[in-house]
């Protein structure tokens, strides 16, 4: 291979590989996608309507926060990948949902003060750190749903497969 194949080879691999690692980036929850009749029985088991301002910590490809905005909610994304927030921002359009919205950064940064319902996928480690930080600054009567992983001092006024609700 010649020095000018190798340079026209990096120049388009090493790209490549960086939006990969984007997309699969994740510290507090690999990219793992729920199933989409789970995402509408959860989000009406909530009672998720128009008026109410729907979170989702780490938002993946989007999904929870399209079927969100779909019931009318104000919705928004936080997700630290780069990459899916693009994508998301790009699949809202696509689906004329204005009211889905998407943010790259940091999920344990964020106050959610002004949330309703806040919908949570992420491994035992970051479920830790918003158990101790949610409570203390969201409002009364806020719904926070985890998913596989759960609150381990809260305890959920309902359960729906492996999902839990609670109501602070």
């Amino acid at each position: 291979m010649s020095s000018q194949d190798l340079l026209i080879f990096s120049l388009f691999f090493f790209p490549f590989c960086g939006l990969a690692l984007s997309w699969l980036a994740g510290t507090d929850a690999p990219y793992v996608p729920t199933k989409m009749d789970l995402i509408k029985r959860v989000l009406k088991a909530a009672n998720l309507k128009k008026g109410k301002k729907f979170y989702e910590l780490g938002s993946g490809d989007g999904r929870v926060v399209f079927e969100a905005a779909k019931l009318g909610a104000q919705s928004l994304g936080i997700e630290q990948s780069w990459l899916r927030v693009w994508y998301s921002i790009y699949e809202a359009k696509k689906l004329q949902l204005p009211n889905a919205k998407f943010w790259h950064g940091n999920i344990f940064k964020k106050n959610y003060s002004d949330a309703n319902i806040i919908y949570i996928y992420l491994l035992p480690k970051g479920i830790k750190k918003l158990e101790e930080k949610l409570p203390k600054e969201v409002k009364k009567g806020t719904i926070i749903i985890t998913q596989t992983y759960h609150f381990q001092k809260l305890k959920p006024y309902k359960k729906l497969g492996n999902f839990n609700f609670y109501r602070i």
